[in-house]
């Protein structure tokens, strides 16, 4: 079983070039980012859900967030809080959240959510009276929509359908140490994710953080904002997971982030468990 993420840079049915690539990596499951529309041959051989992504003037923008499984979607997740203005926030940022439960060819489930964390912050005004500090990260001044997902995971109930995380959080832990003046609490994105009893598929297979975002000043290869975070059940039946054809993704212009490629067994014949306990 194939799984991708990939912010594929507005990509829409026109655009053959990155749809093509798309066709060739051949996922069984695949969580993308920024699309704007997609190929009518694609639409037929998944089954899908697309939202348009939330702008940070509040207006919807002209791409979007989408989980495409060749199977079938049974049912949508919805993502909530105890914490009822963190339920208004993920109910704003439904069209970069997308959560559902997808069923493959061999009859194994899983819930996933296509993650697209805009690289701006939460407006701190329209909650300006609420108490944001419950979520917020530690070493950061501003709300990132990463936390209002996290706030969400934080609450869901894991059972034995695993878990699996994907996408652009425009986050890297590179952020930390390479910037002065950059944003902080990259880590602690990550130590969250942990603690809620997922790993990082990529760098944990790759050994270390691998970058897949090219920077539009400079072209310089070196942050890894992409990431797929798995529950162990998931991670224990991970075969490989790597990024695409750096040459072909930045060489054609196809996008500024290459796919996360992740190869795992045939989860019906393995073990089902999914839950953070899974880590004891």
């Amino acid at each position: 079983m194939k799984i991708i993420a990939w912010n594929m840079r507005r990509a829409n049915a026109s655009n053959d070039a990155a749809w093509d690539y798309f066709r060739e990596l051949n996922a069984d499951v695949a969580l993308l980012q920024e699309i704007t529309s997609i190929p009518e041959d694609v639409l037929s051989a998944y089954d899908s859900v697309f939202r348009y992504a939330e702008g940070k003037t509040g207006l919807q923008q002209k791409f979007g967030t989408a989980v495409l499984v060749k199977g079938r979607i049974n049912r949508g997740i919805e993502l909530s809080s105890e914490w009822d203005w963190v339920n208004e926030e993920l109910e704003r940022f439904q069209g970069n959240l997308v959560a559902v439960e997808v069923e493959v060819k061999s009859g194994a489930k899983l819930n996933v959510c296509s993650v697209y964390s805009p690289a701006w912050p939460i407006d701190a005004g329209r909650l300006k009276d609420v108490d944001v500090s419950v979520i917020k990260l530690k070493q950061n001044p501003q709300l990132w929509v990463t936390e209002i997902l996290w706030a969400g995971l934080k609450s869901v109930e894991y059972g034995e359908v695993p878990w699996l995380v994907g996408g652009d959080l425009n986050s890297s832990v590179t952020f930390d140490y390479l910037w002065n003046d950059g944003p902080r609490g990259n880590e602690e994105i990550q130590e969250r994710m942990r603690a809620l009893g997922y790993v990082e598929c990529l760098s944990d297979l790759q050994g270390t953080v691998t970058p897949t975002f090219k920077n539009a000043t400079g072209g310089k290869v070196i942050h890894q904002m992409d990431h797929l975070f798995v529950t162990r059940a998931l991670r224990e039946q991970c075969v490989s997971c790597e990024v695409g054809d750096a040459g072909r993704v930045f060489g054609e212009s196809l996008s500024d982030h290459l796919p996360i490629v992740g190869e795992f067994n045939d989860l019906a014949k393995g073990p089902r468990r999914g839950t953070p306990s899974d880590l004891t």
